[in-house]
């Protein structure tokens, strides 16, 4: 991203890429400056945040993202103005060609939208495997906690996959299939620490044609995320700009594989987009899941595997390089 113009994000920036050995802030500097996808117009509108003076630590860079997140990122769902990732200034990256057949995946916290009809974790999965069985009153029930849950999100963007980049895991039987899938999405804050309880979390299941009915428009496209579409994140890695020679691969962002291993040629990039806000309805709940494991890849080493499939996949040696072949500062 050209940086150039956040005079004060881009000392602090630079002094991280010098100096930091956090592996955590490191990765969100190097997210900033590899990213090649945000447009002058969302620059423009970041700069407003950032430029207030001279960033001074990560915590001082992650309240004012904060700040610009609730601005323009969370917005409340009867707002007039859609979240900056589905503005028009960033239509280059939406997904204009992505097929409306297609079904996507969103993993969502499942203990929050629990606790708002005062129900157990436990109890709304029952209701969920009751409902996909015919239960008429796990129907009844679903209904009136899919109904208070959208009455309280806003319109923040919402990231998923695709049902064929993980259909595998949730097809696998296995009893660790959440932990999987967790992993193949770079979800690490789903991480419990060891001895303590689980988290859990719900898996959403819908089309590409009910995102784009339900936003009503051409804007409901989804879209390859940039560092401007969500919070600061060590876990997110922006997706480069293709080169033509790419040819026909149909091409969304990628997630850093957080699953556990020792070699680059057995991690397996993952797959992900934004979608604009839909109201979720109980045919759209496929399960619940626990996660019990904590995240064991270490997280500079799953964003080292990262960058050479990244580039492979784009057909962009040049990626987060400089002209002598070093890793970009």
């Amino acid at each position: 991203m050209n940086t150039t113009p956040l005079t004060d994000l881009n000392a602090y920036l630079d002094q991280v890429i010098r100096k930091s050995i956090d592996p955590e802030e490191r990765a969100q500097a190097e997210n900033f400056l590899w990213d090649e996808r945000p447009p002058a117009a969302g620059i423009d509108l970041y700069r407003n945040f950032v430029n207030t003076g001279p960033v001074t630590d990560l915590d001082d860079w992650t309240d004012r993202h904060r700040n610009y997140v609730s601005e323009h990122l969370e917005i409340a769902p009867d707002a007039p103005e859609a979240p900056w990732a589905f503005r028009a200034a960033n239509d280059a990256n939406r997904l204009r060609l992505i097929d409306s057949r297609l079904y996507l995946i969103r993993v969502e916290e499942a203990s929050w939208p629990c606790s708002l009809i005062g129900i157990s974790t436990t109890e709304l999965g029952q209701h969920i495997q009751k409902f996909h069985a015919g239960d008429p009153a796990a129907k009844d029930l679903l209904e009136r906690f899919i109904a208070t849950w959208n009455s309280k999100r806003d319109q923040r963007p919402q990231f998923a996959t695709t049902e064929l980049e993980v259909k595998e895991i949730l097809d696998s039987g296995e009893r660790d299939w959440a932990e999987q899938l967790r992993d193949r999405l770079g979800l690490g804050h789903y991480s419990p620490l060891p001895g303590g309880p689980p988290e859990e979390i719900l898996v959403m299941r819908y089309t590409v044609a009910e995102v784009l009915a339900a936003a009503g428009s051409a804007l409901g496209h989804p879209a390859i995320p940039t560092v401007l579409d969500s919070p600061l994140s060590c876990y997110f890695f922006p997706s480069p700009i293709p080169a033509p020679t790419a040819g026909d691969n149909p091409y969304y962002g990628h997630t850093v594989n957080l699953a556990p291993v020792v070699s680059e040629n057995a991690y397996q990039i993952g797959v992900e987009l934004l979608h604009p806000r839909l109201d979720y309805r109980p045919e759209h709940l496929l399960r619940l899941g626990v996660i019990a494991r904590p995240v064991t890849m270490p997280l500079e080493q799953a964003r080292r595997f990262h960058l050479p499939w990244l580039q492979l996949a784009s057909d962009r040696d040049d990626f987060a390089l400089t002209p002598t072949g070093g890793v970009r500062p």
